[in-house]
């Protein structure tokens, strides 16, 4: 694979590993050493993982105890113009978006906070309460009145165990509705509750899907009085101090300014787009209506920007966005489902006696991301302008799995073992 590379200058002391007082020691000609080696190790890491995978771009950001020490840009962030990736390209998140939903709504509530995980969501004195969306009300499935605020940021309300996401049958739901496709996000809602019944009761499994979350976004709506993009700027990355996280356009010519296009696998088959005019076209630009998807999968932003995102939740470099107390509640699993490593919002899980924050985000095919944070003090970001998967579909879990666990172990290790070495000198 062919690299157009984008070298940039990354903070000093690259590793805060020792403690201020010893790298201010440290001859200045040392701590450029250091930067380099880690640059050396990470680009060499970086390079082995994408050289096994057609992605035409990709970026990087690693942060030490909320200081960025390493970004870069790898690939083409739009082909057709020989436009490289910097570190300033931004990328669609996909997933990782619903951590950024929990977010906000935590800081929302926090006040209210643990009693109004157990509040119910539908209903007359619900989070969405019958008065302000007589559409949702009344429900086909019963069972939907007893799902509370907890079990959607879990994905335990009871949908998502079939195959179907409703989130991508925008324009069989516009017609249905009654509506101009693509359906919006409230549209969404209104089907489901009136035409779906839940695949579990609520509470009763995990099933991780994005319809869940498409509902928080509507209630931090609900509760701020402002759209879903509005109120997370004002809630979340503002606060954060970034300013380049956007809800992404549809088109290729709908891209935000600096975005990396987005490429989907040549084998793919085209996909009828979601505006229901019968046309087909890449899935990357015609399967998805970000302001319908605005909650789950909408953001657009860069890979510094989402390990910002991450530490200044736990308030490392910046005042943190969340209490303690609430920061506890964020990493908490429902215990009585062992097969359920999701907090509210994130995965939670612990490797040889590390916590790790985490999450991923894949759109089919065009966009791959994967956000990292871990009690030793590192987060780290990528992003991909194409899912590194293979066609047909059916092999693309066990891949991507796969491909998850390289740059996972890959980029850690060489991270861990530049931080010994530090260390050791």
């Amino acid at each position: 694979m062919t690299f157009a590379l984008s070298r940039i200058a990354f903070c000093r002391p690259v590793l805060v590993l020792m403690g201020a007082t010893l790298m201010a020691a440290a001859p200045l000609a040392h701590a450029q050493q250091q930067d380099e080696a880690l640059a050396a190790r990470v680009d060499a890491r970086m390079e082995q993982i994408l050289a096994q995978y057609p992605v035409p771009g990709a970026s990087i950001a690693i942060a030490y105890q909320g200081r960025l020490v390493y970004q870069r840009g790898y690939g083409m962030a739009v082909t057709e113009s020989n436009t490289p990736v910097t570190p300033q390209t931004r990328f669609r998140i996909g997933s990782i978006s619903k951590a950024v939903t929990a977010v906000a709504l935590l800081r929302l509530f926090e006040n209210e906070l643990p009693q109004v995980l157990d509040r119910p969501v539908f209903g007359p004195q619900g989070l969405l309460p019958d008065t302000a969306y007589p559409d949702f009300a009344p429900p086909l499935d019963q069972r939907v009145l007893k799902i509370t605020l907890r079990q959607l940021l879990q994905h335990t309300s009871g949908w998502g165990g079939s195959d179907y996401d409703p989130q991508y049958d925008l324009a069989h739901i516009a017609q249905a509705q009654h509506v101009a496709a693509p359906a919006s996000a409230r549209d969404v809602i209104a089907y489901v509750l009136k035409q779906r019944l839940l695949d579990a009761a609520p509470g009763s499994e995990f099933f991780y899907g994005n319809f869940a979350y498409n509902v928080l976004g509507r209630i931090i709506e609900h509760r701020t009085g402002q759209p879903y993009e509005q109120a997370v700027q004002a809630l979340v990355f503002t606060p954060a101090g970034i300013g380049d996280a956007v809800i992404a356009g549809d088109r290729r010519t709908e891209r935000a300014a600096g975005e990396a296009g987005y490429y989907d696998d040549p084998r793919w088959p085209a996909v009828a787009d979601r505006d229901g005019s019968g046309t087909t076209g890449p899935e990357s630009y015609s399967a998805y209506h970000f302001r319908s998807m605005d909650a789950t999968a909408g953001w657009v932003t860069t890979a510094a920007d989402l390990v910002r995102f991450v530490d200044a939740v736990q308030g490392r470099g910046v005042p943190a966005l969340l209490k303690p107390q609430t920061l506890a509640l964020m990493k908490q699993r429902d215990n009585r489902l062992a097969e359920n490593n999701y907090g509210l919002g994130w995965v939670v899980t612990r490797t040889n006696g590390m916590e790790i924050l985490s999450h991923s985000g894949a759109l089919t095919t065009g966009s791959y991301a994967y956000l990292q944070s871990r009690a030793d003090g590192w987060s780290w970001a990528v992003l991909m302008n194409r899912l590194p998967i293979p066609y047909p579909a059916e092999q693309g879990v066990q891949e991507l799995q796969a491909f998850q666990i390289a740059v996972q172990r890959g980029l850690m290790t060489t991270i861990v073992n530049s931080q010994r070495q530090a260390a050791a000198r």
